[in-house]
Order: C-alpha cells, then structure tokens, then sequence
C-alpha cells in the first residue's frame, strides 16, 4: 500500500511539472539589435517576411537551436513599413534580450 502511494505521488508531480514547462514556455523581452530579421521558418535559407525594429517589445517562445517562435511582436514589411501578420514566423535568438533597454 506505501508503495502504491509513493508511485502515485510521484506520478502526480511529474505530471505537475510537464505542465508547468508547457505553461511557461512564453518569454517577454525586447530587440536588442538594430533591425531584427523576421523568418517563415528557423534557419539560415529562411525567407525573410519582415523586420522588428531595436528596443520593440516582443513575446516568443524558444523552440531550440537558436531560435525563438513569435508570439507578438510588432513586424514590418521592409520594403514599405506596413504590419505584417506573423503568428508562426521566427527570429534568431542572439537578436533577443530580457534586460530592460534602461540597463543597456
């Protein structure tokens, strides 16, 4: 019976803890770089599909190897400024910072 409990216990907080990564994935940040590049998809032969501009706050999610899937973020068409819609673009991650402008 004890070890019965212990099995479920620990069952539960495995499952507490997936769920709270999954929760947790979103990041809120800023541009750190002068102009930052916006993808299609994650990688270097990416189409560039727009432009987010230094110090814009952004919300993304880190999808791993150096880079972050946007969740908000305020991107611009580079060729004439009008907002693009990106739910499922990209940037590179060594574009991103979580430190406030005011510390740089």
């Amino acid at each position: 019976m004890l070890k019965k409990s212990f099995y479920l216990i620990l069952t539960v907080i495995a499952i507490l803890a997936l769920n709270t990564f999954a929760i947790g994935s979103e990041i809120d940040g800023w541009i750190k770089g002068e102009e930052c590049w916006v993808t299609k998809t994650p990688g270097a032969e990416a189409t560039i599909v727009g432009v987010i501009m230094r110090k814009s706050a952004v919300t993304v999610t880190d999808i791993g190897n150096g880079w972050l899937k946007i969740v908000f973020a305020p991107v611009r068409n580079p060729k004439n400024g009008k907002s693009v819609d990106c739910a499922d673009c990209y940037i590179k991650k060594n574009n991103f910072t979580t430190l406030l402008p005011s510390k740089w």
